[in-house]
């Protein structure tokens, strides 16, 4: 639990980024479907504004907050490859997701083969190790004074 404290600016730019890339398919996934059309077909002006303006301002957003948040997260960690690879990661695990549920892309053994060694690396990546490092104390012994 402590691990997901330390990375959570690199799990929120990860789904940001997801955001993004899901906001920046919607404009054609709404087009292609004409999900709105018939409901917006008096008004062209809202339909223009909903079917395109829209998702392009909440993408631009999404893909602003990426990138404060992975700022944050190459503060917050010590290495900045944890964080890439972390961002990285959790934002293939989301599209993934986003995807499948909302524009209906194919589930293969393949994809959820990849999707099984991203948890796993993920899980090895934030899992706390113990250190082996040793400190000057442990190498030099007390001097006690006489």
């Amino acid at each position: 639990m402590a691990a997901l404290l330390r990375y959570r600016y690199s799990f929120v730019a990860g789904a940001c980024a997801a955001g993004g890339s899901f906001f920046g398919k919607l404009p054609s996934f709404l087009t292609a479907r004409r999900l709105l059309l018939p409901v917006l077909i008096d008004h062209e002006y809202a339909a223009l504004f909903l079917m395109q303006l829209l998702p392009l301002g909440l993408m631009l957003f999404c893909n602003v907050c990426n990138l404060r948040y992975f700022l944050k997260a190459l503060q917050m960690t010590q290495q900045t490859l944890t964080a890439t690879v972390l961002t990285a990661a959790s934002n293939y695990i989301l599209s993934f997701i986003l995807g499948a549920l909302v524009y209906g892309e194919p589930l293969t053994a393949l994809s959820g083969i990849g999707m099984t060694l991203i948890l796993a690396g993920l899980w090895f990546l934030c899992e706390p190790t113990t250190s082996a490092t040793t400190t000057v104390e442990q190498i030099t012994p007390d001097k006690k004074k006489i």
